[in-house]
């Protein structure tokens, strides 16, 4: 187990010289703030020393240096938005993303784990999950009640809203995921019903959900607030206030480890670079270089990201952004949460699933106060899991 010790290696990893290729682009970014101009001739040169299937730093490199000259030349190269990428090809991509790495799975297992220690002893479970998509994170909570110690609860629901993932008319994607779980939860002998959530995002409110008087309530939050960062937190603690006022037993909060939203463009540079270089390093061991999957989890997944990061800030376009745990842990606090530490048994299934998995001995599960566990790659941390109540 890897403690902040660490976490403040990982820092000092910062001031290391970068590797030559990274050097380069972290020059051109600089660059590109005084001598925009400049910039370009220096990109168009990096850019032909790169190949999309090349190795790690020159992948990276490849989507920034796109990114980065789209937003210096005002020439957007095409790069797939979220909305013109079909539902199919995401959830492909997705799905190759989560074979090849520990992350969905650290993630999934780390918030079950908080909910079912919540709920151990409920009879009715109701969880309000904020940005469904498949529901396979619930296929795994569901096993785990049908051999609860307590016995199976009486009932089960799952309210779920949509992730932006599933487009702007996510019914048939919602309730197929809702038919999926009923029938497995059928499988498993359990009284479940699956509630889809239609009303859009902003026009939530408390009445949006039935909330049972007898129900154990849980909100997850999976990979999903991030999409509500904006110039002003406004969004983001509406979201919160929202989760306060159906006082749940447990919130679950499941985020990437960047910090991606200072208004400083070199720093929020940087930031990206250093955490895509160890997601596309972390691709290596279990995707071939020249796999199908692996340049399409990189071009419609990642690529997509570092193009919401770095490229072209036009009105009416909206700026990918990211938080590190610090500042969820201010969002939280400031909207009435408090942390709930991690169980020793959830931090021991989150190592165990490495072993397991037998995943590069390169991922490390890293834990920081006040109840933060994030899963790394070379020490540098890519998602991070924590509950509130």
């Amino acid at each position: 187990m890897k403690s902040d010790v660490a976490l403040q290696s990982s820092s000092s990893q910062e001031t290391e010289s970068p590797p030559p290729l990274l050097k380069a682009l972290l020059d051109c970014a600089r660059l590109s703030i005084t001598e925009p101009d400049g910039a370009v001739k220096s990109l168009i040169r990096l850019k032909e020393s790169v190949m999309e299937n090349g190795d790690p730093h020159e992948r990276v490199v490849f989507y920034f240096s796109q990114a980065l000259y789209s937003r210096l030349s005002k020439q957007t190269e095409k790069t797939p938005t979220i909305s013109e990428t079909t539902c199919e090809d995401f959830t492909l991509s997705y799905k190759a993303l989560n074979d090849a790495c520990p992350y969905s799975k650290f993630a999934h297992l780390t918030a079950n784990q908080a909910i079912l220690e919540a709920t151990e002893s409920a009879q009715r479970i109701h969880i309000v999950d904020f940005g469904i998509v498949q529901g396979v994170q619930w296929a795994a909570f569901l096993q785990a009640l049908a051999t609860r110690p307590a016995g199976k609860p009486a009932g089960i629901r799952i309210s779920g809203i949509p992730a932006p993932a599933l487009g702007k008319t996510p019914a048939a994607s919602l309730f197929a995921t809702g038919n999926r779980l009923s029938d497995f939860a059928k499988l498993l002998d359990l009284n479940f019903e699956f509630e889809p959530i239609l009303t859009p995002i902003h026009e939530l409110n408390e009445s949006s959900f039935r909330v049972d008087p007898d129900e154990s309530l849980a909100v997850n939050f999976m990979l999903q607030l991030y999409n509500l960062l904006d110039e002003t937190p406004v969004d983001v603690e509406t979201a919160l206030r929202l989760a306060k006022s159906l006082n749940p037993e447990i919130v679950t909060l499941g985020e990437y480890e960047a910090s991606l939203s200072r208004p400083c463009f070199f720093d929020r540079f940087r930031n990206a670079l250093q955490y895509y270089s160890a997601v596309f390093e972390s691709l290596e061991p279990n995707l071939n270089r020249d796999s199908v999957e692996r340049i399409q989890v990189e071009r419609l997944l990642l690529g997509r990201r570092i193009a919401g990061v770095i490229g072209p800030e036009e009105p009416g376009t909206r700026r990918e952004r990211m938080a590190d745990k610090e500042q969820w842990k201010q969002f939280m606090e400031t909207s009435g949460f408090e942390s709930v530490a991690l169980s020793h048994y959830a931090i021991s299934q989150a190592n165990i699933l490495l072993w397991n998995y037998n995943y590069s001995s390169r991922y490390s599960v890293m834990e920081s106060p006040p109840g933060f566990l994030s899963v790394a790659w070379k020490s540098v941390p890519v998602l991070t899991v924590s509950s509130w109540r």
